[in-house]
């Protein structure tokens, strides 16, 4: 009889450890909390450098959007103005050139929806931008087409380094 007693309170006893064990780990181990469950609105928030971040959990609060390093990538360029006389002769008359010219642009996404940032350039036409590395164009910051009215091919800025840029504002004379 001794040997079944003792068979018993190991019994026992193994199932009040398992017992315990389980009510203390398996709520954790299969529950999750209310904020896992949690979803946050599928709103953006458009960050300086044209990119955009999301709500993240556990508050739903916006991303920490990337940090533009100044002075390490952009663009340079020049801006020039033309046509100047209203018929133009072969060969080119040097009075008819285009000229360097100081106006206020506006940097876009490439598909021009988005302004990225607005800046000017000098009485020489000349202009230098930090911008982060990426896909972009150039127009007139007057969003209508008031002439004259400039404008870039699209432009890729890489990491560390400068893109040489032409910009060229149509005077409309013909």
């Amino acid at each position: 009889m001794k040997p079944l007693l003792i068979l018993t309170i190991i019994l026992i006893s193994a199932a009040i450890v398992f017992g315990a064990l389980s009510f203390m780990l398996l709520p954790k181990m299969f529950m999750k909390t209310l904020q896992d469950y949690a979803s946050c609105t599928q709103e953006a928030m458009l960050c300086p450098d044209g990119s955009a971040v999301g709500r993240t959990k556990p508050n739903c609060e916006f991303a920490k959007c990337p940090e533009i390093q100044e002075n390490t990538n952009g663009i340079t360029g020049s801006v020039l103005l033309g046509p100047t006389c209203p018929v133009e002769k072969y060969p080119p008359d040097e009075e008819c050139a285009d000229k360097p010219y100081a106006t206020k642009l506006a940097i876009t996404s490439k598909d021009g929806a988005i302004v990225i940032k607005e800046f000017e350039s000098d009485e020489n036409g000349m202009f230098k931008v930090n911008l982060p590395h990426g896909e972009y164009a150039i127009r007139s910051a007057a969003a209508a087409n008031i002439l004259p009215y400039c404008s870039s091919n699209e432009f890729t800025v890489t990491a560390n380094a400068y893109t040489e840029v032409l910009v060229s504002c149509d005077t409309g004379i013909r």
